[in-house]
């Protein structure tokens, strides 16, 4: 009987001590050397471990609000990224483990780390905030590595209380390099308060400011010829049959009036409005197909602005039709079954003192920059023109073929505001446009090129200077 109290004794001193061996872990020898890289916002740990025994590494830590962070990166990596600062600090404590496959933790490792200011307070240290057309304008710088949001407010007139309030007018996420953003007001007022937030993607605010006092900037519109010259340095469709022709890009059409009653008035394939083409795009470096508008002195622009058709919910005349149609080759070559597939969704206004015709584009100052998703029409500019049916922008249901001419002149335009950068001071004699490209056909996915012959077409051009 004593020896198998012995034994039993002795077996559960033997697995005691197994138990004791699985509960222990080691940290490798080869993980002591850590290397620790500031980023913005954080730290880079690099480690390297070669141990079969290591499974993964955990990381703690306290972020910029004092809240306990786990990172644990896994033994098949080699960096490990620790987030949650904003300003830069200097020897962050962090505590450093390894664990293997059945999860058990070895003791911790004491290490410090330095870390860089976070977009979130590194865009204050370049934030321009400065007056703009009949609004404000916010620049800033930002590292390549970004996270978190900006957001920018002005002091108005709450529409539903009536009193002084905070009116926000973007929340985006920052930018890696940095942007510039460009506001207009729904209030009129001579100065504003603008704010400027950012917080960090979980929602908790970095950093405000504000600017005070900041006054708005009103325009002149110039009278074609009186006040400025215009041409396009590529081939222009003039054909009086079908309403082709510069003399409609400056006849105070805003929304297609012309040809609205030219089609009420049963006259087909007529459309009083402004095309240029074929291959009217603008190509890198090329010296053609540049829109130059000619201020005849040194102004300040403020904005130039391109108007395009309502939707009258046209049938567009289109190439390789059925025999039963015939449409005229000049318009179905140029339409090819859809309008807004010849409107710009990529262009770029210069402003320069030069020779609009041969100077390099990357000399000038760029003005205005248009990036649409060109099988985006939806959330586009040109969402409200013409279109025929059930597919297209956020206007299709719309037909102003109805309805007295008086209540068409009262709609709301589609229009392409340019407004252009402000730097105060600074003029230009030139302005020069240049369109890359046009929204596709949204309404063929197998076959959305609408335009492969490269037409422009905009209704209406005005320009706008800085108010003296």
């Amino acid at each position: 009987m004593r020896k198998i109290l012995f034994l039993l004794v002795l077996f559960s001193g033997f697995f005691a001590c197994k138990e004791d061996e699985d509960l222990s872990f080691n940290v490798p020898v080869e993980f002591r050397k850590l290397d620790f890289q500031p980023v913005p916002g954080g730290a880079m740990m690099k480690y390297y471990v070669k141990n079969a025994d290591v499974y993964g590494v955990r990381v703690r830590y306290r972020d910029a609000w004092g809240e306990l962070r786990t990172r644990e990166g896994s033994y098949l990596g080699d960096t490990l990224l620790l987030t949650g600062f904003t300003e830069a600090r200097q020897n962050v404590p962090a505590q450093i483990s390894f664990f293997n496959r059945s999860f058990v933790e070895s003791e911790a490792i004491e290490a410090t780390f330095n870390t860089e200011n976070s977009a979130t307070v590194a865009l204050f240290d370049s934030l321009r905030v400065q007056e703009f057309w009949g609004g404000f304008s916010v620049s800033y710088t930002a590292p390549e590595t970004v996270t978190g949001m900006v957001h920018v407010f002005y002091m108005g007139t709450n529409p539903l209380t009536g009193e002084l309030d905070s009116i926000l007018m973007s929340s985006t996420p920052i930018k890696s390099g940095g942007d510039t953003l460009n506001f207009e007001m729904s209030q009129v007022m001579e100065t504003t308060d603008v704010i400027v937030r950012t917080d960090d993607f979980d929602g908790k605010r970095v950093k405000l400011q504000v600017y005070k006092s900041l006054p708005c900037l009103s325009m002149d519109t110039l009278k074609y010829e009186d006040d400025f010259l215009y041409e396009f340095g590529g081939k222009t469709i003039t054909n009086a049959t079908h309403g082709f022709g510069l003399e409609y890009l400056f006849d105070g059409d805003k929304r297609g009036i012309g040809f609205r009653r030219n089609k009420l008035a049963g006259v087909q394939y007529k459309y009083d409005t402004y095309v240029v083409g074929p291959n009217a795009f603008y190509h890198e470096g090329a010296k053609e197909n540049r829109f130059i508008i000619d201020l005849k002195q040194e102004r300040v622009p403020a904005a130039v602005s391109l108007y395009a058709f309502l939707n009258y919910q046209t049938s567009w005349p289109k190439n390789g039709e059925s025999s039963t149609v015939v449409f005229p080759d000049l318009v179905s070559d140029i339409w090819n079954g859809q309008y807004y597939a010849h409107l710009p969704a990529k262009a770029k206004l210069y402003g320069t003192n030069s020779d609009p015709k041969t100077v390099d584009l990357s000399s000038c100052v760029l003005l205005y920059e248009l990036d649409d998703d060109v099988d985006n029409l939806w959330d586009s500019w040109a969402t409200r023109t013409d279109c025929l049916g059930g597919q297209g922008g956020a206007g299709w249901r719309e037909d102003w073929r109805q309805g007295d001419e008086k209540d068409v002149l009262a709609a709301d335009p589609v229009v392409l505001r340019m407004l252009c950068n402000y730097e105060a001071g600074r003029k230009f004699r030139y302005l020069i446009l240049v369109v890359t490209d046009t929204y596709n056909n949204v309404r063929n996915y197998y076959q959305p090129e609408a335009n492969a012959r490269e037409y422009v077409t905009f209704n209406e051009m005005e320009v706008c200077i800085k108010a003296e």
